[in-house]
């Protein structure tokens, strides 16, 4: 790690070897954050990232991709990386049966890496043997990991009368070969202020889904593409897993299906939902339907002036958003309408730029 960076007035800062402090990524780029103590800066694109050593995927940081912060890198496992337009994650819509070894995952054109882990996962249902007593407030649930690469369960619990009653799995991970111990670690605010102290509550958690594919991770998010990849499973011993590709998709222009009337003031379009509409085979939100951190996208449409209805030339694109599929196209204006437009949308990727400070 690099040590401290002194400055003051007259003094130049360091860029502590790097040629500038402002860096371009195009749609799919990444780039490693130099060891050190760091400014960082985003991009509404770009996503500050951490490699995660159970599942094997590089996961983003923080809420906001425009958010300032300050970042400590080893020079490895931190990055910045512009995933617009890219697959990143994969909804598992079907587990197949009788897999006996992992099958291979591929799609025809991002160049994706995709890494299939096979059941078994936990159960959904969790046997509290224990709820032992005083808790004011639900204890921290955690499940064992499994092996590497895995997917993390995850699960939170209930209490009545200051006793543990039951445990919800919220993640059912994936890859376990043994049954997930479960620990409860009492909420931090329990002994402070007079507040009294829980302890003693034990739960048992079992696995589920052998022979099946658990779920599928994106190792590297390949190319930025305009349309859904298609998935496919070989090999593996099994038969009938599927899954669809989860995008980071910005939008990139609207298309005029219909282009209405009566359209005054200022006419905004934006994009909602877009997430795969197949239910998922196992219960993995955090791989899955909490992946992405969505943004809507922020349009001003084009006006024409005989008959006041949007056209698609001239709109002014300020946020692509980000998506996880082709969303719904929604018009808001200032003024009432007459009729109605009718929208589409271009999606794919953006390029954007982040800063990067000495710290």
């Amino acid at each position: 790690m690099a040590g401290p960076v002194y400055g003051g007035a007259g003094i130049t800062g360091t860029l502590r070897g790097q040629s500038t402090n402002v860096l371009n990524l195009q749609a799919g780029q990444v780039a490693l954050i130099p060891s050190g103590k760091w400014y960082l800066e985003c991009g509404p694109y770009c996503a500050y990232q951490e490699y995660d050593i159970i599942t094997g995927i590089w996961r983003s940081i923080g809420n906001d991709t425009r958010a300032s912060r300050t970042v400590y890198s080893d020079g490895a496992n931190f990055r910045v990386a512009n995933q617009s337009g890219c697959v990143i994650g994969a909804l598992l819509t079907n587990k197949g049966s009788g897999y006996t070894s992992v099958p291979t995952v591929t799609d025809a054109t991002t160049g994706a890496v995709y890494q299939a882990i096979l059941g078994p996962v936990v159960n959904t249902v969790v046997t509290v043997s224990n709820g032992g007593t005083g808790y004011t407030y639900p204890p921290i649930v955690t499940f064992s990991a499994p092996p590497q690469p895995g997917v993390q369960a995850t699960g939170h619990c209930a209490i009545s009368g200051g006793i543990v009653t039951t445990v919800t799995v919220d993640d059912q991970g994936a890859g376990y070969t043994v049954n997930p111990t479960v620990t409860f670690t009492n909420d931090p605010r329990e002994g402070l202020n007079g507040v009294a102290i829980g302890s003693g509550a034990q739960a048992t958690a079992t696995t589920t889904g052998a022979l099946t594919v658990g779920a599928v991770v994106v190792l590297d998010h390949g190319n930025p593409v305009t349309s859904i990849p298609t998935i496919t499973f070989a090999g593996g011993g099994g038969a009938s897993a599927a899954a669809t590709c989860i995008m980071n998709w910005a939008i990139t222009a609207y298309t005029v299906t219909t282009s209405g009337t009566g359209y005054t003031g200022v006419v905004e379009v934006t994009g909602l939902g877009g997430f795969p509409a197949t239910g998922a085979a196992y219960t993995n939100p955090t791989i899955q339907s909490n992946l992405l951190r969505g943004r809507r996208a922020s349009i001003l449409a084009a006006l024409a002036t005989t008959f006041a209805n949007i056209t698609a030339t001239g709109q002014t694109v300020y946020d692509g958003g980000a998506y996880p599929g082709v969303p719904s196209a929604l018009v808001t204006s200032t003024s009432a309408f007459t009729t109605a437009a009718g929208l589409g949308f271009a999606v794919g990727g953006v390029n954007d730029t982040y800063r990067l400070f000495a710290s």
